[in-house]
């Protein structure tokens, strides 16, 4: 957006630094009434109205007489009159580029006429000494001269020093005539100040002597704006809203300065500023320069926050290059007015400045509820992520949740450019403990947003975040977990480990109602070749009856195995679990029970020698067993001097047993004990001696879970009667 304003300004008083030349365009000035001047656009001339050509501006003619010898005697070249006027433009301080300043008009040829209702015609320009005093005197009504050097601190007398320096640069008096006049009696100035006075005057009138001194100037005398420096500050990087617009903060303000720092603004004749075409420029007043701010509408503003942005501001100036003293003459008697202006001939002077004030990125703050399903309840434990979209999947995590303990979770830093098209997905990784992993859908199109991505859709806009389509989205529902578990059962041999295969696992249901485990199985486990587990077929389901109570039962048993498993298991943890089991089976065992005597005691007249045994103690799975078994000793068992004889009870369930020797068998008694397997321990204890041969009472002690055991009982023979030896008949049972 361009904004260019004209202004062409009467002035005496210009900021610049410069060199080159020009001629000038004919100009008028007409006299309307008293004090009043026109300036004549159809003739090229000046306006101090921005865009308002036939304003009137009167002159005011305020007396300054402080150096005034007689008013009534117009003096001459060798001695002149030092009383004067101060004119100044009347309404200059409305002049929308005048800064409520009155400028100065100045005036040539000392000893005529003020030129009030008179017409003037511009007739070319003062010499450049003429223009140095316009360029560093005084300026503004009220104000001093602009080069300090020069002032006498009493703006009235500045202008004074400025007036008289310039009739003496124009040749119409010497510094020796202004001496004269200064040391005439009958001022009102004292001689304090006509030393001061006369010692600025004298400064400026030598200075504009020295050609060293006109490094701002031409050399054909005219001030050149080529050589100034524009810049625009002022404005500050913020932005505040205000009937739904944003504004700028601070004020973007232009300073161009001309030689030797001087304020020129209000010589600028075209004040241009581009910014991007969604932002408006609204200035604080009717200056050419004014002051401005931009503007963005709300919905714009918010648009570009999204993703931050840098808005350029550009701001062009012109101003005419070459100005000197512009002399207006009547004749007649009436003297001619001195203004500082320009040549059209010299074109412009353009200078152009840069800055940029940002819309900073915005992010968003996102806060979730997390409840119950059910009754609403809060619930923390949760564990909520959000993911970038990249216009195909959800397929990168930008941040997790932060769980505020108390059912809500908030995500900071949501930042749009993080994504595409401001699309996020908010995905709960974890569900609080009890709960389902999966949460309520809301509608079908959070029911679809899960099956295809996962998750809830989250859109960014400049409005803020919102799900789209889902009514509610910032809570996610939860509904309890129902205690389930599957069941995985590990059969192997207790010995070497080999899993095994052909077991039959029923799973028995408790029942509140009924007071006990129901006799028909739930289920029966089938063996899974992959994983070589037995497995339920159907999860187990905690109900109001069963209070997730089970027994896991062996039904079958593989061949060769004994003490069958069970166990009892309680589901009571929310959600599907797996329960392991790690279940030996112990395959059956056996006993070798040896008896041992001497071959030369037995008189086989007698017959046999018998001998009784019982094994007794309980399986693995606590289970009493009782075995009883007998050696019947013949002449086809002797070796060497000793008969020795086994007898071997087997199918025995793994377990821990005890073997002792039943009963007493005629003339002998037991004399020792010994154990033939590691896992035998004998335990022996001496009773009183018969015949001289020591009796003892003993029992072996077998660890038959995992090998079987072997034990040995030696008898001596201490008696010698009638009695015959016992002989046994063993029937066997056939079990089917």
């Amino acid at each position: 957006m361009k904004i260019c304003k004209r202004i062409l300004c009467v002035l005496l008083a210009v900021l610049a630094l410069l060199c080159g030349s020009g001629a000038a365009d004919p100009q008028t000035v007409r006299a309307d009434g008293e004090g009043s001047f026109t300036i004549n656009p159809s003739q090229g001339g000046i306006s101090t109205f921005s865009l308002n050509n036939s304003s009137n501006l009167n002159v005011n003619n305020e007396r300054y007489d402080k150096f005034c010898w007689d008013k009534t005697n117009p003096g001459d070249s060798s001695c002149p009159q030092l009383g004067m006027g101060l004119k100044y433009i009347v309404g200059d301080d409305k002049n929308p580029d005048g800064r409520g300043n009155w400028r100065y008009v100045y005036c040539l040829e000392f000893d005529k006429s003020s030129p009030e209702g008179q017409l003037m015609t511009f007739v070319g320009f003062t010499n450049r000494k003429v223009a140095y005093a316009l360029y560093y005197g005084a300026v503004y009504y009220g104000q001093t001269c602009r080069y300090a050097g020069y002032s006498t601190g009493d703006w009235q007398m500045d202008y004074f020093v400025t007036q008289m320096a310039i009739h003496i640069l124009n040749d119409e008096f010497t510094l020796g005539a202004l001496r004269k006049s200064l040391d005439h009696p009958g001022s009102a100035a004292n001689d304090a100040e006509k030393a001061l006075a006369y010692d600025r005057i004298q400064k400026m009138v030598n200075d504009a002597n020295v050609q060293g001194n006109y490094g701002g100037f031409t050399s054909d005398g005219w001030i050149d704006m080529g050589q100034g420096t524009f810049s625009v500050g002022g404005y500050q990087d913020s932005w505040s809203l205000a009937d739904g617009t944003y504004i700028s903060g601070g004020a973007f303000q232009a300073d161009f300065k001309s030689y030797y720092g001087y304020d020129y603004r209000e010589q600028i004749t075209d004040y241009r500023i581009e910014v991007p075409e969604q932002v408006t420029v609204s200035k604080s007043d009717e200056k050419t320069y004014s002051d401005f701010r931009l503007q963005i509408g709300k919905e714009q503003f918010e648009n570009w926050q999204l993703t931050g942005k840098s808005i350029p501001v550009k701001v062009t100036m012109r101003i005419p290059r070459y100005w000197g003293g512009g002399i207006y003459r009547h004749g007649n008697g009436i003297q001619d007015v001195c203004f500082l202006t320009w040549s059209q001939a010299g074109g412009d002077a353009t200078y152009s400045a840069s800055a940029q004030l940002n819309i900073p990125k915005v992010t968003r703050e996102l806060t979730i509820r997390k409840q119950d399903a059910d009754d609403g309840t809060a619930l923390s434990g949760a564990v909520f992520s959000l993911w970038a979209y990249d216009g195909s999947r959800y397929g990168k995590k930008l941040k997790t949740f932060t769980d505020n303990k108390d059912g809500t979770y908030t995500c900071k830093g949501i930042d749009y450019t993080q994504t595409t098209g401001g699309w996020f997905l908010v995905k709960e990784e974890k569900a609080p403990d009890g709960y389902s992993s999966r949460y309520v859908p809301e509608n079908s199109t959070d029911q679809s947003d899960y099956e295809t991505y996962g998750g809830r859709q989250l859109h960014m806009t400049a409005a803020g975040v919102a799900f789209d389509g889902v009514p509610d989205g910032t809570v996610f529902r939860d509904e309890k977990l129902i205690p389930q578990a599957r069941l995985e059962v590990k059969k192997y041999d207790a010995v070497d480990g080999r899993i095994l295969e052909n077991a039959g696992i029923g799973v028995f249901e408790w029942s509140q109602s009924e007071g006990g485990y129901r006799q028909q199985p739930l289920q029966t486990l089938t063996y899974d070749r992959e994983s070589k587990r037995y497995v339920t077929a159907d999860p187990l389901t905690r109900t109001e009856d069963n209070q997730g109570k089970f027994l896991v039962e062996e039904t079958k048993m593989p061949e060769g195995y004994r003490c069958p498993f069970r166990r009892e298991i309680q589901i009571s943890r929310p959600g599907l679990t797996t329960v392991t089991m790690d279940v030996p089976n112990y395959p059956v065992r056996a006993v070798t029970i040896w008896k041992r005597i001497r071959a030369a005691d037995v008189n086989w007249a007698h017959g046999n020698p018998t001998f009784f045994f019982q094994i007794s103690g309980k399986d693995v799975n606590g289970e009493a067993h009782t075995y009883r078994c007998f050696v019947e000793l013949t002449e086809e068992d002797q070796k060497g001097e000793y008969l020795e004889k086994a007898v071997t009870v087997s199918r025995i369930p793994a377990g821990a047993y005890q073997v002792e020797e039943e009963g007493t068998v005629l003339r002998y008694i037991l004399a020792d004990i010994e154990a033939l397997t590691d896992n035998v321990t004998v335990k022996k204890e001496n009773l009183e001696k018969i015949n001289g041969v020591q009796k003892i009472a003993a029992s072996a002690a077998c660890d038959l879970t995992l090998k079987d055991g072997s034990v040995r009982f030696f008898n001596e023979k201490v008696m010698h009667d009638r009695y015959t030896d016992n002989q046994v008949l063993a029937n066997h049972i056939i079990l089917k």
